[in-house]
C-alpha cells in the first residue's frame, strides 16, 4: 500500500451518531444537480447472451463499434486520447525483455510465459470474442452481434489446434450422442497414473455435461487441471468434470503426468503493478505487421486507423533497428511507440480503515488535483493560511461550516469542502444480505468502499464517466468478470483500441469496474461512463469480489450459486465550475472506458 500522508488529530472519533449527522448536514448543502444526458447502453442480459454463443466463450471480452485495424485511415499525432489520459513516456529498453531468435529467425516465445496472452487472443478458431456495442454511431441505443466462430467454415470437431510446440494436433471427429441416449457415468479413459489434464487451448467450462448449458467461465490454455469424473453425453462423446467446477469436452484435454499446475491470471511478475508493458502507437501511417520478416523489410503491414493502445511482449534487436513484439503477435518499430505508466495509487485495506476515524478524506484539489491543497485557520477564503497539504493526504472530518462550504479537519484547520473527497460509512441496502460483500460508489466524491456488511474492508479514489458521459446510478450485481479484456470503440469521429484492460468487473451491461493503466487522475470523473480503478486496487477487488474466478481461469460468469457482488452507484460527478463548458456536448457512444 502507498504511504499516504494524513493530519495529526488529538481529538475522538466521532460518534455513530455525530457522523451521521454530520452527513446529513453534508447532503443538505450539497450543490444543486445537474442532469447532462446520457447515452443508452446494452444491458446485463443481452451482452451476456453473445458470450454464451460462443462454444468458447473466449477469455477477453472485446467491447467493439468497428475494427482497429485494416482501416485506411490512419494514426496521427492529433488523434484523441483516451478519457483521463497521462502524457506517454518513451520507453525505456531495459524495461522490456529481450527475445531470443529462432533458426527461422523469428522471435522465441516461450510457451508458458505466454499461455495467458494466447488465452487472451484466442476464440475458438483463433479469433477474437468480439461484442458488437452500439454499431450505428447515430443511435446510442446497442445492439449486440455474436461473433461468428470458425469462419473458416471448419467443423470445430476436426479443426486442427496447436499445442505448446508448435505443432497441429488433428482431433479426429468424435461421434455425436443421441439427444435422447441419455448421460450415464463413464470410465475416464487416462492411464492411471496421469497426473492432470492439459487443457490443449482457452475453452469454455459447462455448468453441465451438455454444449448448451450455461458457461461458468474459460479454462485457459495450457493449464493443467484435476479431474472428478465422466459423463457420456450429446454433443461429446466423454464430458469430463474438472476441479474446481464444470464440465469441459475431452477433445480439449489430454492426460499429462506432471502435478495439476494453474496459475492466477493474468500473470504478474514480483513487484510489477501491471501484467505487462502497455504503449500507444504515436505518428501518421503506422503499421502493424505480422511477422519480423515482413516488418524488417516493411512489406504487408496493416495501417492503423484511430487510436491505438498495445501490449508488450518483448523487444527484438536488429543491427541499429529496434521492434516490440506485441501480445496479439503484431510487429512495430520502437520508434512509434510511447510507454504508459500506470499509477501506484492504492485504497487503504481493512487494518487501515480500523485506524482511522469515519468520516475520513482524501485532500485533492477539483479545481487543480495535482495542486497543494490550502488549509486555513477559520471558515473563510481570506482567512489566514495555516498550512498546505500534498494531494491525497488523508484528513479527518471533524465539522461543516454553516454554510457547508468548509469542513474543519482539526483544530483551527479549515479546508474548502470542494477540496476534499470524503468517506462516509454507511448502511448496506436492504436488499443486500447480513455480513454479505458489497461496494458503494459515491460519485460525487469519487469514492468507493468496499463492505463487508456494515463493516468497511477497503476504500479508495475513482475516476467515473465525465458529465455527459455519466455512470449509471442505481444497484447492480457483478455479472461477469475477465482477467483481461480489450476494449475498443469510438469518441466522436475517431475510433481507438484499447488492448487487453486488466481486472475488469461488469455490472451492468457495457458498464465495467476496471483498471486504468493509461492515467493517474483518480479522483477526478474523467471516464467514457466506467469506473476507473488504479491497478492496486482493481487487483484487491478483482480477488475480493464475486463470482470468485478459479485460478487458471481467464474470466467467470456469476451464477445462482455464485452470485455477483452488489454494486450501489449514487450521487452525481461534477466538474470544477471554472472547468465545465456550458452548452457543449460530449458525444460518445460506448462507456467502456
Amino acid at each position: 500500500m502507498t504511504a499516504q500522508a494524513t493530519v495529526p488529530d488529538a481529538e475522538a472519533a466521532p460518534s455513530p451518531e455525530s457522523a451521521q449527522a454530520l452527513h446529513s448536514a453534508w447532503q443538505a448543502t450539497a450543490p444543486e444537480s445537474f442532469d447532462d444526458g446520457g447515452v443508452t447502453h446494452a444491458t446485463a442480459p443481452a451482452l451476456l447472451g453473445a458470450v454464451e454463443n460462443l462454444e468458447d466463450a473466449g477469455s477477453a471480452l472485446s467491447l467493439s463499434l468497428e475494427p482497429s485495424l485494416s482501416q485506411s485511415a490512419s494514426v496521427g499525432a492529433d488523434t484523441e486520447a483516451l478519457p483521463g489520459e497521462e502524457e506517454p513516456q518513451v520507453i525505456t529498453e531495459s524495461e522490456v525483455p529481450l527475445l531470443e531468435l529462432g533458426p527461422d529467425g523469428e522471435p522465441l516465445i516461450d510457451a508458458e510465459d505466454s499461455a495467458s496472452d494466447d488465452a487472451i487472443a484466442q476464440a475458438t478458431d483463433g479469433g477474437s470474442a468480439v461484442v458488437a456495442v452500439g454499431s450505428d454511431p447515430n443511435a446510442p441505443g446497442s445492439t449486440v452481434e455474436p461473433p461468428v466462430v470458425g469462419s473458416d467454415s471448419q467443423d470445430p470437431a476436426t479443426a486442427p489446434i496447436t499445442g505448446t510446440d508448435g505443432d497441429e494436433d488433428v482431433i479426429a471427429e468424435a461421434p455425436l450422442m443421441d439427444a435422447d441416449a441419455g448421460m450415464e457415468p463413464y470410465a475416464i479413459p487416462y492411464a492411471p497414473d496421469a497426473g492432470s489434464l492439459r487443457v490443449r487451448r482457452s475453452i469454455a467450462v459447462r455448468s453441465e455435461p451438455r454444449q448448451d448449458s450455461p458457461p461458468l467461465g474459460t479454462v485457459a490454455q495450457d493449464m493443467r487441471v484435476r479431474w472428478k469424473g465422466a459423463m457420456r453425453g450429446p454433443d461429446c462423446e466423454t464430458w469430463v468434470e474438472i476441479e474446481p467446477r464444470g464440465w469441459v469436452c475431452e477433445r480439449y484435454l489430454e492426460q499429462n503426468f506432471r502435478e495439476p499446475r494453474v496459475r492466477p491470471l493474468p500473470r504478474l511478475e514480483e513487484g510489477a503493478l501491471t501484467p505487462g508493458i502497455y504503449a500507444r502507437v504515436v505518428g501518421r501511417r503506422v503499421r502493424a505487421y505480422p511477422s519480423l520478416a515482413l516488418a524488417r523489410k516493411k512489406r504487408q503491414g496493416v495501417l492503423l486507423k484511430g487510436s491505438v493502445t498495445v501490449k508488450l511482449l518483448g523487444q527484438v534487436k536488429v543491427g541499429r533497428r529496434t521492434f516490440w513484439r506485441t501480445s496479439d503477435g503484431q510487429y512495430f518499430e520502437a520508434r512509434v511507440l510511447r510507454e504508459h505508466r500506470p499509477s501506484d495509487f492504492s485504497g487503504l485495506d481493512a487494518e487501515a480503515l480500523a485506524s482511522l476515524p469515519m468520516p475520513f478524506a482524501w485532500a485533492q484539489s477539483r479545481a487543480a488535483p495535482r495542486t497543494d491543497v490550502v488549509v486555513r485557520k477559520a471558515p473563510d477564503a481570506r482567512a489566514e493560511r495555516e498550512t498546505v497539504l500534498p494531494p491525497r493526504t488523508l484528513v479527518s472530518v471533524r465539522e461543516l461550516s454553516p454554510d457547508g462550504q468548509w469542513v474543519r479537519i482539526a483544530e483551527d484547520h479549515w479546508v474548502a469542502r470542494d477540496d476534499l473527497h470524503v468517506a462516509w460509512s454507511l448502511a448496506s441496502p436492504s436488499i443486500v444480505e447480513p455480513g454479505a460483500r458489497w461496494l458503494d460508489v459515491d460519485l460525487e466524491a469519487q469514492t468507493l468502499i468496499a463492505y463487508e456488511g456494515d463493516r468497511p474492508v477497503y476504500a479508495t479514489l475513482i475516476s467515473s464517466g465525465k458529465p455527459g458521459t455519466d455512470t449509471p446510478e442505481g444497484l447492480f450485481r457483478i455479472w461477469v468478470k475477465f482477467a483481461e479484456a480489450d476494449m475498443t470503440g469510438t469518441m466522436g469521429s475517431a475510433s481507438y483500441r484499447v488492448a487487453t484492460v486488466p481486472w475488469t468487473m461488469f455490472f451492468e451491461g457495457d458498464f465495467a469496474l476496471h483498471t486504468a493503466y493509461w492515467h493517474d487522475r483518480f479522483g477526478e470523473p474523467v471516464s467514457h461512463g466506467c469506473i476507473n480503478l488504479a491497478p492496486k486496487d482493481a487487483r484487491a477487488l478483482y480477488g475480493w469480489t464475486t463470482p470468485e474466478v478459479p485460478t487458471g481461469w481467464s474470466m467467470a460468469h456469476a451464477t445462482p450459486e455464485d452470485p455477483g457482488t452488489w454494486v450501489r452507484i449514487r450521487g452525481q460527478a461534477h466538474e470544477a465550475p471554472k472547468k465545465r463548458r456550458k452548452g457543449t456536448a460530449v458525444v460518445a457512444t460506448v462507456r467502456d472506458l
